[in-house]
């Protein structure tokens, strides 16, 4: 590996953190632990425009069998393609996978093509204490991370996820256990039970309420005979548009919030013998 400096002395190489060398292509390889996927297209486009003026260096990071590409993954397997048997690369040595990773997610956070989850992933493998304890919760109440939602157990929100989990209050720290739970013991399974209004509104409706003072049986029951989270939201929803005692500013997650508050109120009204339900829920804690 060589590095050939114009007109600046030796030492000027010292002054940053990496070289750049050429590096033959077979020695490189992506660590799918934090990388996210190939953009298929946008290789498969840069393959038929090829230009190599444009291509640059890419960022790697040395490691004992080769060398983990950080950034420039798509450049890398359109080079691989059009048959390009090295590239330029900065290279970046005793970097740990944790630091590749932060390295990753900081280089890219602020790309469109950066989704919520990859970039979610890159900071759990990068040890941020954060994503390891959302991520952990997550798992501990049944339900994994992804890029996509699925109707059961998979949750692509990973925004929301990360925004209810910072709900807190004088009752708790955060927002996120509640929420799961009230999911997957009133709704699991069913249509938009993992939408991002649906865990952002439950989210807000722990963040009003302690645990002593919500009757858990009662707001299960009342979220499955409104008809599920679809319902719920749409609910809310009507809500900001014909409802004269809400702001029509009021976010869908605030009025889930109420909506769910105001079936809860009404089921425990009158007489219900042979249980010991809390009492009314303060619907004006809510402020929507």
């Amino acid at each position: 590996m060589t590095v050939t400096a114009i007109d600046v002395p030796d030492s000027a190489v010292d002054e940053w953190p990496y070289i750049v060398a050429l590096l033959p292509t077979s020695k490189l390889f992506v660590d799918d632990s934090y990388q996210r996927p190939p953009h298929r297209k946008f290789i498969s486009d840069m393959v038929d425009a090829f230009d190599e003026t444009l291509v640059g260096s890419i960022d790697v990071s040395e490691r004992s069998n080769g060398y983990a590409v950080l950034d420039g993954q798509q450049r890398f397997m359109a080079m691989q393609q059009v048959g390009k048997t090295a590239c330029y690369a900065s290279v970046y040595t005793g970097m740990t996978v944790p630091d590749e990773a932060a390295f990753f997610y900081k280089k890219n956070r602020d790309r469109m093509s950066m989704g919520a989850f990859y970039g979610f992933r890159a900071r759990v493998v990068a040890g941020d204490l954060q994503a390891t304890q959302i991520q952990e919760t997550v798992e501990k109440e049944g339900f994994t991370l992804g890029d996509a939602t699925n109707t059961r157990d998979v949750i692509g929100a990973v925004s929301a996820i990360e925004t209810v989990w910072g709900y807190d209050s004088a009752h708790r720290d955060e927002c996120l256990t509640n929420t799961l739970q009230t999911i997957h013991r009133a709704v699991f399974g069913r249509k938009d039970s993992l939408h991002s209004h649906m865990l952002q509104g439950l989210g807000r409706f722990w963040q009003t309420y302690a645990d002593s003072e919500v009757d858990r049986p009662v707001l299960h029951a009342v979220m499955q005979e409104i008809g599920g989270p679809t319902a719920i939201i749409g609910r809310a929803k009507d809500k900001r548009v014909v409802s004269s005692t809400v702001s029509k500013g009021s976010s869908i997650p605030w009025l889930i919030a109420r909506v769910l508050t105001e079936e809860v109120n009404r089921s425990l009204r009158g007489s219900r013998r042979g249980r010991n339900f809390q009492g009314r829920l303060p619907i004006e804690r809510l402020g929507v």
